[in-house]
């Protein structure tokens, strides 16, 4: 009997006239919903890791990237997936993401000078931080948003906006916005597959804390009730006790929770505590102090 095929994305099996599998140049089968969803984010059409995440389950995500790594130098991975964009950085960046992105503002606050063109002519004196738009003369900006593992960028014609990443809202679901919020103002900029520049940018911290040994973590102990944290994968409740934790950036570069079920949740610098569940895994791609206050809400 002859083996059927299956799109090598989703595994579904090609059936009929209207679910034939189409075979890509490098040889992979892929099927028409897939096809559709990797062309939905502008990704070449052949078998690489971005494409099989974005075809991919969500709780397989995370299984993806890891087998990915396993399988693949870091280095190599890093000079792959995150070559530099056509602009100028600060020494020692990385660009995890650059998409065009647009952003509703107040008419009357546009500066009249241009803005600066480049990251690395970003400096203290150059950066506007303009918020969102709160009067009905608003005007739409067209610009560009970078992402490196030092800051968020916003660069256009005459505003510059530059944000600690410890302030981008994630968890949102959004697939449209890029939203940042810090205690005194929010900036919403509209962007297309706001998931994959998420994606892209937990990719990038694996990748990140491989290339540092995460596995060789340490937990260091200050009393009964805090612990300061390296990169590495804590077992719950092997390396920490079960519990809710209040969380202190020290290198704010995320938290990464899976629970007992693999549903995995992002923690920033912005979120007020973290939940570790029995069963559970802590990744930790930054540096972080963890104090503990109390056991899990039972809910």
């Amino acid at each position: 009997m002859a083996k059927k095929k299956v799109c090598d994305f989703c595994l579904g099996e090609g059936r009929g006239l209207f679910n034939r599998l189409e075979t890509l140049p490098d040889g992979h089968h892929i099927c028409k919903d897939c096809k559709q969803l990797i062309q939905k984010y502008n990704l070449p059409l052949k078998y690489d890791l971005f494409q099989t995440l974005v075809t991919a389950q969500p709780n397989m995500k995370d299984m993806i990237m890891d087998a990915y790594l396993e399988n693949n130098d870091a280095n190599e991975a890093l000079a792959d997936h995150y070559p530099f964009p056509a602009i100028l950085m600060h020494a020692g960046e990385h660009c995890i993401n650059a998409v065009d992105a647009t952003y509703t503002v107040d008419r009357e606050s546009i500066p009249d000078v241009p803005a600066v063109r480049s990251i690395q002519a970003v400096q203290k004196g150059s950066i506007h931080n303009i918020r969102d738009a709160s009067s009905s003369e608003t005007e739409v900006i067209n610009g560009k948003l970078y992402e490196t593992e030092a800051a968020l960028y916003f660069l256009s014609p005459y505003i510059v906006n530059c944000h600690r990443l410890g302030y981008m809202k994630r968890n949102t679901n959004s697939t449209e916005k890029v939203v940042v919020k810090t205690p005194t103002k929010t900036f919403t900029y509209s962007v297309k597959n706001a998931d994959l520049f998420f994606l892209r940018e937990r990719f990038y911290q694996k990748v990140n804390a491989a290339r540092h040994n995460k596995d060789k973590h340490l937990i260091y102990i200050t009393n009964d009730n805090q612990v300061r944290i390296t990169p590495g994968v804590y077992d719950i409740p092997k390396s920490l006790r079960p519990g809710i934790y209040k969380v202190k950036a020290i290198k704010d570069a995320g938290l990464h929770i899976k629970d007992p079920l693999g549903r995995v949740r992002d923690y920033y610098e912005n979120e007020e505590h973290i939940d570790l569940r029995d069963g559970g895994v802590l990744e930790c791609t930054g540096e972080y102090q963890l104090q503990w206050i109390g056991e899990q809400d039972e809910n």
